[in-house]
């Protein structure tokens, strides 16, 4: 399968950073990109479908092309919400609001309880997009992000991708606005590059809902 990154950047301008940078040319990673377990990992390019459920206690769920459920995200918590796995169990927990006046989230490996926290999320602006950029647990000094979910106003599109900026996780294929009053989407897909975590993508995507959710409701700018 032919990668649908192979093209001029759709997401990625100088409304950026705010320098000009043209246009760029996406690209899958070279290496693996394994933060929760190399066995959500494919050798080859994954369609993802994302689901969210408003009346039941899995508020999240994600299915693969076959339809099949494997990972849900449970109702939130003591301020935590859970995703697990088809056999209901824990593979990542975060927190559901933020946690400091830097708009930060944060996230577990299985139950928070255990303390292996695997990475950081921080809400940033953009000129003319919606940005979350997302902190390893080793990046102590976070003087730069690790990866960002990064939404484009100019011209609808979503994407997750690494510090160089070209290097693609994810792609969603859902239009996006910067409208706080507009209704979300209720179901997505979701495009994710071969060797990229799937868990640690379904991650993001639950924790950019939250965010997006919070701020339609005005709990942040």
């Amino acid at each position: 399968m032919s990668s649908p990154y192979s093209m001029a950047s759709p997401c990625y301008s100088s409304d950026d950073d705010g320098r000009g940078t043209p246009d760029r040319v996406f690209k899958e990673p070279e290496y693996p990109v394994v933060i929760v377990d190399q066995k959500y990992c494919s050798t080859y390019p994954v369609q993802l479908v994302f689901e969210k459920n408003h009346d039941s206690e899995d508020k999240f769920k994600i299915s693969d092309d076959d339809g099949n459920v494997i990972f849900k995200a449970k109702k939130k918590k003591n301020g935590f919400r859970e995703m697990v796995d088809e056999s209901d169990t824990t593979i990542i927990s975060f927190t559901t609001k933020h946690i400091s006046v830097h708009r930060r989230r944060q996230a577990y490996k299985g139950d928070h309880h255990e303390h292996h926290r695997l990475f950081t999320v921080k809400k940033t602006r953009g000129h003319k997009s919606f940005r979350f950029d997302v902190y390893m647990a080793s990046n102590m000094t976070e003087s730069t992000f690790n990866y960002r979910v990064y939404d484009n106003y100019k011209d609808g599109t979503s994407i997750i991708f690494a510090q160089d900026k070209v290097t693609v996780l994810a792609q969603l294929h859902t239009q996006v606005t910067r409208q706080k009053t507009e209704k979300p989407e209720d179901k997505f897909s979701v495009s994710i590059s071969p060797n990229v975590d799937k868990a640690f993508v379904s991650a993001l995507l639950i924790i950019r809902e939250e965010v997006k959710r919070s701020r339609r409701k005005g709990y942040e700018s």
